[in-house]
């Protein structure tokens, strides 16, 4: 016997290179807030809630906070920030901290798809969990996973919500003569905290010496470094990349104009810093360098799925260009190059779009079995949340046996403080994975009918959209992109969204319904397939939350409807 107890020890020892070894070694957290800008951090007390709310949920989930990070305004429409920056550094060398605890997901980021493999990478790379005290949900599964990837996706189209309509007013503005954008060089504002209309521009003494630059350029007696060294000497500094960009500017001639005025020029309500004349001939001048300072366009219309689609083999990008007036895609540096024309490629990406489609004739029938599938999934974690409240109220009796046993002086206070640190930890845990059951789907149907209403014409919605409205559209259907199979001339996607992903398997059902089968014998073979940011899955116990779903009228996209679903 003795023997054979050795021998498992032995065996036990070797197995031991197998157990899971923790990223982290501590429990501790630190706090994130932010503002988007200074008029937010000095006046509303936003920054003050977020702190308030964001220590109490420390307080009570017993966190200790060991930093705070943050405190100033920060645009999330990026995650280069510098504030975020040096939390991100923090919290990847500090092996302590495991939270990273934020008010809301959107102040952690919104840059859509980029923050939720960011938040995918601290959690798998680093064992850091993102915490949003009013969206307390479970990330250690996949259903709460799902859910905190979708709160990323749609905080970004928010954000691109958002940015639509202040496009539509600043237009709005320009037409009526408002510059609503930075004060130019060579002028000063004297009410640029105000709105547009009541904006004051002066010309300041740099204006003055830049005015006489526009003459000289008119009179061709200097080139452009020859300007630019004398404006330096008369204390107005520009340099030579920007010279074009301020020489071609019709501000100084008294106009206002922009790519959302798409090239219109309005008679502005500042004072011309030169006369058209002048402007014009200073123009002329600079027509004989023809290519110095220009700009270089990004969007073309021809080429909207360049960096959305990769090379299958390769999983580069794609990008764009043109040669004898024929556009194509392409990919750069790979061992086995990639040349699609553009027109070939945008065909096949509408074919698969259209692929969502459907009869109208399907779609009260199609809005009611998505309904009940989403509903029927989301309610089938009812047991497990039975259990997960028993499991509580046993632990709880457990905690208070060992207090009542240290009352009685029947254990030390050191095996009272081991059990007691050990039994409210596992309350913590078992607290938390209950409250991600804590769910309201009350829109759950507007969801879905919105879904409906853009996958019904969604190709030709796609195709007759702007650029900036394809790149949404493509992002909200596929958020991670798609690959191309050049050896079978095809597109494919391995993530779709979830609605999306579900009206295809449900239109099979309802054409095989038509043909004799009964929906309910189809509805049991055929699942709403697990989709969306979470890898293709066969389908099992999913949550799907999802907000502002475009509603689009038929032939357009638009992105201005507000409306949310929280699950």
């Amino acid at each position: 016997m003795k023997t054979v107890n050795l021998e498992m020890e032995q065996l036990q020892m070797m197995v031991r290179q197998y157990d899971a070894k923790p990223k982290r070694i501590g429990k501790k957290g630190i706090i994130y807030t932010r503002v988007s800008s200074s008029e937010q951090a000095e006046n509303n007390g936003s920054l003050e809630v977020q702190m308030n709310y964001c220590n109490e949920f420390a307080k009570r989930n017993q966190i200790p906070v060991m930093e705070y990070f943050g405190g100033t305004y920060e645009s999330a429409k990026s995650d280069g920030r510098k504030e975020f920056q040096r939390m991100l550094s923090y919290v990847r060398k500090n092996k302590e901290i495991t939270y990273i605890i934020v008010f809301n997901y959107d102040r952690f980021s919104r840059t859509g798809a980029a923050a939720a493999q960011l938040s995918e990478d601290l959690r798998k790379d680093y064992g850091i969990i993102v915490k949003s005290v009013t969206q307390d949900i479970d990330t250690s599964n996949a259903s709460g996973r799902l859910q905190e990837n979708m709160f990323h996706l749609m905080n970004n189209y928010d954000n691109q919500s958002k940015s639509d309509r202040t496009t539509i007013n600043t237009r709005e503005v320009m037409l009526k003569g408002y510059w609503p954008y930075a004060t130019p060089f060579g002028y000063e504002n004297l009410n640029y905290k105000q709105r547009a209309c009541f904006h004051e521009y002066v010309i300041t003494e740099e204006g003055k010496q830049l005015k006489k630059a526009f003459a000289l350029k008119a009179e061709g007696k200097l080139n452009n470094k020859e300007i630019v060294a004398y404006l330096k000497a008369r204390g107005a500094t520009i340099t030579e990349k920007n010279f074009r960009l301020i020489f071609s500017n019709p501000f100084y001639a008294g106009f206002v104009t922009g790519k959302l005025l798409e090239g219109k020029l309005i008679k502005g309500h500042h004072p011309p810093l030169i006369d058209l004349k002048t402007f014009l001939k200073a123009n002329n001048v600079l027509q004989q360098y023809p290519n110095v300072g220009k700009p270089k366009i990004f969007k073309h219309d021809e080429v909207p799925l360049k960096t959305f689609v990769k090379d299958e083999i390769s999983n580069q990008p794609l990008t764009g260009y043109i040669t004898k007036n024929n556009w194509y895609y392409k990919t750069k540096k790979t061992a086995i190059p990639i040349n699609v024309k553009a027109e070939k490629l945008n065909s096949l990406f509408r074919n698969y779009l259209s692929s969502f489609e459907y009869k109208k004739e399907y779609q009260l029938k199609l809005k009611k079995l998505l309904n009940e599938k989403l509903k029927e999934r989301l309610f089938q974690t009812i047991e497990e949340s039975k259990n997960l409240k028993k499991k509580i109220t046993e632990k709880e009796s457990q905690l208070e046996k060992v207090e009542e046993k240290f009352m009685n002086d029947s254990i030390s206070k050191d095996l009272y403080e081991k059990y007691t640190m050990k039994y409210k930890e596992e309350l913590s845990n078992l607290k938390a994975d209950l409250g991600k059951y804590n769910m309201n789907g009350s829109n759950l149907e507007i969801a879905v009918e919105k879904c409906l209403s853009i996958a019904q014409n969604v190709s030709s919605t796609w195709v007759t959209a702007s650029y900036d409205n394809k790149q949404r559209l493509q992002q909200l259907i596929f958020p991670e992109g798609v690959m191309y199979d050049k050896k079978n001339e095809a597109v494919r996607t391995l993530r779709t969204n979830s609605l999306f992903a579900s009206i295809t398997p449900l239109v099979r059902v309802l054409e095989k319904n038509k043909k004799g089968d009964s929906i309910k014998n189809r509805q049991k073979s055929s699942s709403v397939p697990r989709t969306g940011i979470e890898p293709a899955l066969p389908c099992d116990n999913q949550i799907l939350s999802l907000a502002r779903l475009p509603i689009p009228p038929s032939g357009h996209f638009e992105l201005g409807c507000n409306i949310t679903v929280l699950i």
